[in-house]
């Protein structure tokens, strides 16, 4: 058995964990909070680079209890690279909270201004 393994060079299986290394760089996301629903609020997101909002993707799945024999439901969130979540009561409330927060900004900057990337 050891010798099926001296045959093979080693440098056949450097490449491929590297990659994997690499990919799972790449699919880190960065949890900054959590927050509970609020009721009568929807989940909006927007995308940083483009700058479309929408409303969140939802999955909901559901599962059946046996002491109960009643279906639970549980919601989770689709989560994309590249967007920003938070709860608002319409998308106008969403575009007032991203401006209070600085991710959103409207006014271009003129010249003499002083510039701070906050993210």
């Amino acid at each position: 058995m050891s010798e099926f393994f001296d045959v093979i060079p080693r440098e056949l299986f450097a490449p491929q964990t590297e990659m994997k290394v690499q990919d799972r760089r790449q699919q880190e996301f960065r949890l900054v909070a959590r927050q509970r629903k609020v009721p009568g609020h929807t989940l909006f997101c927007i995308d940083l680079k483009t700058g479309e909002i929408k409303a969140a993707p939802v999955m909901r799945s559901s599962a059946v209890d046996f002491r109960t024999k009643m279906p639970t439901f549980s919601n989770r969130i689709v989560v994309e690279p590249g967007h920003v979540y938070r709860q608002a009561l319409n998308k106008k409330n969403f575009i007032k909270i991203l401006k209070r927060e600085r991710i959103l900004v409207t006014r271009v900057p003129k010249e003499g201004d002083v510039v701070v990337n906050v993210r």
